[in-house]
């Protein structure tokens, strides 16, 4: 296999495992009545599990990159999957809540173990010149599991039951696991470093910066995913096929964003990429405002929504990762940790705005949060 095609399949490789652990994340939350009904608690209970999840990913991530350092990525990322697939299994058996509870912390632990190594490695199996675009091919693996996974797995839910949606999760997560050392062996292993250097990265405003943007963003995107029912009321009418159409255009124009942006952050530069889709994605939120009781423009919005919001992620990790090439992926840790503290306080937020302001305060809200982004990316002296 030729050096372009083998890097390919391995970028392949790694977007799939985080489209099977993103499903995972997101197809809960259209499946938390049933789940509640079998283990005899509310919906509103079984969310706390999803914080729980969500958190342990944001806590131990960084940890995780800095005492496994010095193990080879394969062997770290193919433990942090099956140890991953073996909460989801157990969680998809459960018959009681705190069985259910503690088995998603455990798919959280490996989810920790497995997402900034998958993230940071996209730039170190590219060929030269294609370090974007093979962070956009990984980063695909998460806008899939919003797009097809999450809709894909509640179908099937609701065709079967939410344990064979999750259990399936936890078979290709064991699949993943397995070939996953096999697949990438050989991978150059990090450097010691001492915890002290690690720490230190966050003595770099732009990194300090990156973190918070990538919080605000992805609270940006939750505020309008997780409450999207409320948000597309007027056009939906409570239709739950409609609403799912709208989210299918959000996820494909996503998928086309994800590549997009990639490319253009290879020949334009990653700040700029980042600047230009976030004013995109501002713009789309404000159209919400006035295009939300027209199904066509609504679409429209969720479509622009969709390709600018991606593009500014790729293009994100794509600056993070070009901040300190010896520090990756301690970097992209807490970038991931970023990343899950936007995914467990959107429902929060977002409740309060709702509650407070009505339907029309989420967009308000998520263009706000973009715009917080938006400013995080302000030229910062660097610190070596």
């Amino acid at each position: 296999m030729d050096p372009l095609s083998l890097s390919r399949f391995r970028l392949g490789t790694l977007a799939f495992a985080l489209f099977v652990v993103g499903t995972n994340a997101f197809v809960l939350a259209g499946v938390l009545p049933a789940i509640g009904d079998s283990l005899d608690v509310t919906p509103t209970v079984v969310g706390y599990a999803i914080s729980a999840y969500a958190i342990l990913v944001a806590v131990l991530a960084p940890v995780f990159s800095t005492l496994l350092a010095h193990v080879p990525p394969e062997r770290v990322m193919a433990a942090g999957m099956l140890v991953f697939a073996v909460g989801t299994g157990v969680s998809a058996i459960a018959t009681n809540y705190p069985v259910f509870f503690i088995a998603r912390a455990v798919a959280g632990i490996g989810a920790a173990a497995l997402v900034p190594l998958a993230t940071a490695l996209a730039p170190r199996l590219a060929v030269p010149g294609r370090q974007g675009r093979a962070m956009a091919i990984v980063a695909l693996g998460f806008t899939l599991a919003v797009a097809l996974g999450s809709p894909l797995g509640t179908g099937l839910a609701e065709i079967t039951s939410w344990r064979v949606a999750i259990g399936g999760l936890a078979g290709l997560g064991a699949v993943l696991g397995l070939g996953i050392a096999r697949l990438l062996h050989g991978m150059p292993t990090n450097a010691r470093v001492p915890l002290s250097a690690r720490i230190g990265v966050l003595a770099d405003a732009r990194v300090i910066m990156g973190i918070i943007a990538i919080m605000m963003m992805i609270l940006s995107f939750n505020l309008i995913y997780v409450f999207s029912s409320e948000v597309t009321a007027a056009v939906t009418q409570g239709d739950g096929a409609i609403l799912a159409l709208l989210l299918l255009v959000f996820g494909l124009s996503g998928a086309v964003g994800n590549q997009l942006g990639g490319w253009i952050v290879d020949t334009q530069g990653n700040l700029q990429t980042m600047r230009i889709a976030l004013v995109i994605e501002i713009a789309a939120f404000l159209l919400m405002l006035v295009s939300l009781e027209s199904l066509v423009a609504t679409a429209f919005v969720f479509a622009l929504w969709g390709a600018s919001g991606f593009a500014s992620v790729v293009a994100l990790q794509d600056r993070l990762a070009s901040l300190h090439p010896d520090r990756t992926a301690i970097i992209l840790s807490w970038y991931s940790t970023g990343m899950y503290v936007g995914i467990s306080s959107a429902p929060v937020v977002g409740a309060m705005v709702l509650t407070s302001v009505g339907h029309l305060g989420l967009p308000v809200a998520a263009a706000a949060a973009a715009l917080i982004a938006l400013v995080m990316t302000a030229p910062v002296r660097g610190r070596r």
